[in-house]
């Protein structure tokens, strides 16, 4: 081989060992980490999903120069679980987590932790909930250099300052430590909108950071979590929208065993302003960082951690909503973006899960996710780069009767197969569905499918009871039996521990 055909070759082999040997990075270049977490955003609630009303072209835009997932999940149909699981890679339920109220265990170790490691600044803004001071699980006691906004709390109060604060006659702030934002009080002013609020105080992160350290930015918005509140200008223009268009409030999804009226028409015009709100604010974002020269160099992921409410806004065409192991409560919104590292304008069908995010955020900025213990998660860099990973069965556990927003308490299985069962704790009947045919869980085959019915029950069980030891103990609620379920807002909560663990057979 001559030296010209030498070189040449030579010259082909390393270009092909850098396409098909993943991201290689020099020193101090490793990519910046973006998370965006949206609360209580539904599976349809995007343009990029097929949402009519809502009107959201910066996420869209982000979202098809990646890889948008048609088939994600959530690890529960509430906040405070599926987030521990989405930074620590563990199932909620192994973390002795399943309700609102659950706190994450002070031992766990999250993702900004390990990214600290890498040498990442770790910023942390919004909502975080799954934590206490008393516990010290805040985050900045999680791994977390920064935290603007981060509380106890479920929702905000308010989305507007002063977001549930008051001041008493002496100055000292009063607020409830489930629905406030206590610590954005300081520096907030009459007018000021939440989501305005932690962009803008994103964007300073990004402004005064040590550009010499890549940075990992975790921006958990309150929106569009109730109260449900908008610009005013926002709510004026979308409810012009609505009437222009003639949709009328619809509820044609009833549960036939409750009784309970689904939405089915996107005619709220408040929460079509919260969405385009942050719509806004994750386009502000990708604009410093594209004006900052960071934009390929950043990792974005964009998830919810769980479904709407569905006594408000539609889910269509999916079943239930948060509060419920039906579809509309654990399939939710996601893609991940890495500008020309990762495959753009890709739609995947591949059902992917919350806990993945933290083990493909290590892997692709080059950690070593093998050191990471007990996760449950997955990367996802084989998907995109050989196109398939392994098959899973998701599981689910939510034992919380929320009649008012169409949730019984249950647990479910989704098989790798696309058969979906669903346990029930306040004795309605055992329901199967094929979600591969039936997205919208209309059609119960569980009589027609008996072995398959008793294969995933046997699953679900057997999960349940490995880990039944970890859960925080259900109380029932006093429920009048002529109300069964809750039309008159009575029997809202959970089913006792004890009548779970008969469900499951365990008798000690």
């Amino acid at each position: 081989m001559n030296t010209n055909n030498y070189l040449k070759f030579c010259s082909v082999f390393l270009l092909l060992l850098l396409c098909f040997s993943g991201p290689v990075f020099s020193k101090g270049k490793q990519p910046n980490v973006v998370v965006f977490l949206i609360d209580d955003m539904g599976w349809k609630d995007l343009g990029c999903y097929g949402a009519k009303l809502y009107e959201t072209p910066n996420i869209d835009k982000l979202c098809s120069e990646g890889t948008q997932f048609t088939n994600a999940y959530t690890s529960a149909p509430v906040c405070a679980p599926a987030r521990a699981s989405m930074l620590s890679g563990i199932h909620n339920l192994k973390l002795g987590m399943w309700s609102a109220a659950h706190y994450i265990p002070k031992e766990t170790n999250l993702l900004p932790q390990y990214l600290k490691k890498e040498g990442y600044a770790t910023w942390h803004v919004g909502k975080w909930h799954m934590g206490n001071e008393k516990e010290n699980t805040f985050p900045e006691d999680m791994g977390f250099d920064v935290n603007i906004g981060g509380f106890t709390s479920y929702g905000p109060g308010h989305h507007f300052w002063p977001y549930g604060v008051t001041l008493d006659e002496n100055g000292k702030k009063q607020f409830n430590y489930r629905n406030s934002v206590p610590n954005l009080y300081e520096g907030g002013k009459e007018g000021e909108y939440l989501a305005d609020r932690l962009t803008d105080e994103s964007i300073k992160l990004l402004e005064n950071r040590d550009r010499s350290k890549p940075f990992y930015l975790n921006f958990w918005h309150y929106a569009v979590h109730s109260v449900h509140e908008s610009k005013e200008e926002l709510r004026i223009k979308y409810q012009n929208k609505i009437d222009s268009l003639g949709t009328k409030l619809e509820k044609n999804r009833v549960d036939p065993v409750t009784g309970f009226h689904f939405v089915t028409s996107e005619a709220h015009a408040i929460y079509a302003g919260m969405i385009q709100s942050v719509d806004e604010s994750v386009g502000k974002v990708v604009a410093k960082l594209k004006e900052q020269g960071e934009y390929e160099n950043t990792i974005f992921v964009f998830y919810s951690d769980n479904g709407p409410l569905t006594d408000r806004v539609p889910c269509v065409p999916l079943m239930g909503g948060k509060n419920s192991t039906y579809e509309a409560g654990v399939r939710v919104p996601a893609f991940i973006t890495w500008p020309g590292k990762l495959p753009a304008h890709e739609v995947s069908e591949e059902p992917i899960v919350i806990m993945d995010v933290m083990p493909t955020v290590l892997d692709a900025v080059g950690a070593s996710v093998s050191r990471v213990k007990e996760i449950d998660g997955v990367s996802l860099m084989p998907l995109f780069k050989e196109g398939e990973i392994e098959a899973r069965d998701f599981y689910w556990y939510f034992p919380a009767n929320r009649y008012n927003w169409g949730g019984r308490s249950s647990a479910a299985v989704l098989s790798k197969t696309g058969y979906k069962y669903i346990l029930f704790f306040e004795g309605s009947e055992p329901e199967l569905y094929n979600i591969n045919e039936d997205l919208a869980e209309e059609n119960n085959i569980i009589k027609e499918n008996p072995e398959i019915a008793q294969e995933l029950h046997d699953n679900l069980v057997a999960y349940l009871k490995k880990e039944f030891h970890k859960f925080p103990v259900s109380r029932a609620t006093k429920v009048d039996p002529n109300d069964m379920y809750g039309k008159n807002g009575i029997g809202k909560m959970s089913s006792d521990s004890k009548t779970i663990a008969k469900y499951l057979g365990i008798t000690d």
